[in-house]
């Protein structure tokens, strides 16, 4: 199996490394313990989840999740993704004021509509409710710095894309992993339209599944928390005039 940075290509490679979390942070912890999905990782992948342990009681965020409780796992999932949609809409700070990383508690305080930050709070929340929970690192490797982070969700024996930056749940009429989406391409517009209207931004996030690689996240586990501000790569990258080509050198 594939996994860490390597995994979607050199140029992706530099990007991740580049990443604006602290290095020692568990937001590069989860970049560099990310595995490929494909045809080699599936089985293991896809096999059922251990269960949370009971040390999720000491999480910080163990009461405040109870709120979210809801009649089934469904209903408990989409509570939790109304409230980081909530935040991501209600977020207004630039860029270059931003703060980055930190445990989850704090992302809720102060807010944040970057999607890796957000969909660590849904993991955590959904572990915090017993819903076995992980990252998923999506990119469109047609396409320079076109990635993306989403959360898969174990429920009634199936895992379920949660992208909690849109409040979306894949779920139509039956459940949708992130497996079945790069798989059925034309399931994902159903998906995301329920939030997402504009079709050039459908079609932003189509592109986006075309490949990922899963890392776990046990939050009853210590890691590092530190927090960053944007790094020089990209305050370069935010004022880029996007072509769909590497222009800071990461294909050379």
């Amino acid at each position: 199996m594939k996994k860490g940075y390597s995994v979607f290509g050199k140029a992706y490679e530099v990007m991740f490394r580049s990443d604006l979390h602290d290095e020692d942070s568990i937001d590069h912890y989860i970049l560099r313990n990310m595995i490929l999905l494909d045809k080699d990782s599936k089985s293991f992948l896809y096999k059922k989840p251990r269960q949370i342990s009971d040390d999720i009681k000491f999480h910080e965020l163990y009461e405040f999740s109870k709120q979210f409780e809801g009649s089934d796992t469904l209903d408990t999932i989409k509570n939790i993704s109304k409230l980081l949609y909530k935040i991501v809409e209600g977020f207004d700070v630039p860029f270059e004021d931003m703060i980055f990383g930190g445990k989850e508690k704090e992302i809720i305080k102060r807010g944040t509509d970057w999607c890796t930050d957000i969909s660590r709070v849904g993991a955590a929340l959904l572990q915090c409710l017993k819903i076995p929970s992980r990252i998923v690192v999506l990119v469109n490797n047609n396409v320079a710095y076109n990635g993306h982070q989403v959360v898969e969700a174990y429920i009634d024996g199936k895992y379920m894309m949660c992208d909690f930056l849109y409040g979306v749940v894949g779920k139509i009429n039956t459940i949708y992993s992130v497996h079945d989406l790069l798989n059925k391409p034309e399931l994902i517009k159903n998906v995301y339209q329920s939030h997402v209207k504009e079709n050039s931004q459908l079609d932003y996030i189509s592109g986006l599944y075309n490949l990922a690689a899963i890392s776990e996240y046990d939050i009853t586990k210590n890691y590092n928390y530190t927090i960053s501000s944007p790094n020089e790569y990209y305050l370069r990258l935010m004022k880029l005039k996007l072509n769909g080509q590497w222009q800071m050198e990461e294909a050379n």
